[in-house]
């Protein structure tokens, strides 16, 4: 019952009774639509590299106060063990940064198949225009 609901509303819609036309407005919608969602992914990656951007910036200054035991006594008192609570925080922040990268990497790939995804619904749009 929903198809012809929405057969129907796409009728009316395209204002006409031909069925090319229809189609056509159709794909149109659903390309407008896979837009709408590449623009959502494209604002996923965006929030991925700038937490990339972070964690790497975390682990430089981890880094810098492990390796310079004056920086880190400026910033904090040291006592014995924290070089091994700078090694454990490193080794931390650069496990989540890989599975940040991953999680980035598998986006990109999901960005690149649907914007495949969408040029192919494009080329229906044109078949359907051109009938």
């Amino acid at each position: 019952m929903d198809g012809l609901v929405t057969l129907l509303e796409l009728a009316y819609s395209s204002g006409s009774v031909y069925i090319s036309d229809v189609m056509h407005l159709a794909f149109q919608r659903e390309v407008q639509e896979e837009q709408g969602w590449l623009s959502f992914l494209r604002g996923w990656c965006v929030h991925f590299e700038d937490r990339l951007a972070y964690l790497d910036a975390i682990i430089w200054e981890l880094e810098l106060c492990s390796n310079r035991a004056s920086v880190a006594r400026f910033l904090v008192e040291l006592r014995n063990g924290d070089y091994v609570v700078f090694a454990d925080a490193i080794m931390y922040f650069k496990a989540i940064r890989k599975f940040e990268a991953d999680k980035l990497d598998n986006l990109y790939l999901f960005l690149q198949a649907s914007v495949m995804h969408v040029a192919r619904r494009r080329e229906f749009v044109a078949r359907f225009g051109g009938v």
